[in-house]
């Protein structure tokens, strides 16, 4: 039996306060987009345009080649396997090294294993007022320090990074989920009260890798998450194909703060004739589409 139309926008209404209070964490936790999926099991699509991965927290970090590994610790060094990280092949080493800036150093820096071709040190941001580097620097941008090791020093070519937050994605799972390497998407991520929507997500496509978020220590804190925890990635308006049917309402004449957010992400524009507004919607169309209000 067919229902009322005014009985749907009451249903749609209420479904919308329902999907608030549990944004705001008095709800039972539900994301934007659908339940989290158990960490430990394969990652499905959910609710929405996006689906769910479990996030990896590091802290600073030194990847070294050879050469340095043989500077630093001694020709013949081969590094103490600590614990295993989340990519195949890679540990956590027992060694560590100091890091000096021109203004400040930090021991204990974990070096990660396997040694590389090249190395490599990520840095968290808080870390360059210790080291006295710049810290306005954009993402990535390579600056000079210096590795102390207990037979000698180095002063890698590549330097020290603040590395951008990525995500590790098999070719089976971007071609699933319509990403491409070395582009970007959104995330929502953190603890009940803290969550945050977390933008510029590298894409790193690779036949060896585990579908993995990656964040560092201070990303993970500001928004209260840790590692195994789960992260929603939200795909819309990634991929292309998708933004032309990216969302529409479920029921016309009623336009909600999700359905905002959606056509935000798409990359597409909210039609707004012949619709009612709700409230939360009114907040989201002045953030996200200003130009849409006449009030």
């Amino acid at each position: 039996m067919a229902q009322d139309p005014t009985s749907r926008l009451v249903r749609r209404a209420a479904a919308e306060v329902v999907r608030i209070l549990s944004r705001d964490g008095i709800g039972n936790g539900t994301t934007v987009g659908g339940p989290v999926q158990p960490v430990n099991g394969p990652a499905h699509p959910v609710n929405g345009p996006g689906f769910s991965v479990p996030i990896g927290v590091s802290n600073r970090h030194a990847h070294l080649s050879p050469g340095d590994l043989a500077t630093l610790f001694g020709p013949g060094y081969e590094l103490t396997p600590r614990s295993e990280l989340g990519q195949p092949g890679q540990y956590a080493a027992d060694d560590t090294v100091t890091l000096v800036g021109p203004e400040g150093e930090i021991p204990d820096v974990r070096v990660l294993g396997p040694p590389r071709p090249r190395t490599q040190v990520e840095i968290l941001a808080g870390d360059t007022f210790t080291l006295g580097l710049p810290y306005d620097t954009p993402v990535g941008t390579v600056m000079p320090v210096t590795l102390v090791g207990p037979a000698g020093r180095v002063e890698p070519a590549d330097g020290a990074i603040v590395p951008q937050r990525h995500l590790h994605v098999l070719p089976a799972d971007a071609e699933r989920y319509g990403l491409n390497d070395d582009t970007t998407v959104g995330a929502e991520a953190g603890a009940p009260g803290r969550r945050m929507l977390l933008k510029d997500i590298k894409v790193r496509v690779s036949p060896t890798a585990v579908l993995e978020l990656h964040l560092d220590r201070e990303e993970a804190a500001g928004c209260g998450a840790k590692s195994g925890d789960n992260a929603f990635i939200l795909t819309g308006g990634v991929r292309d194909a998708r933004k032309a049917e990216a969302f529409t309402t479920e029921e016309p004449g009623l336009l909600t703060e999700a359905d905002v957010l959606a056509a935000h992400r798409a990359g597409t524009v909210p039609n707004l004739d012949g619709v009612i507004v709700t409230p939360y919607g009114r907040d989201a169309l002045r953030k996200y589409f200003p130009e849409l209000l006449t009030d």
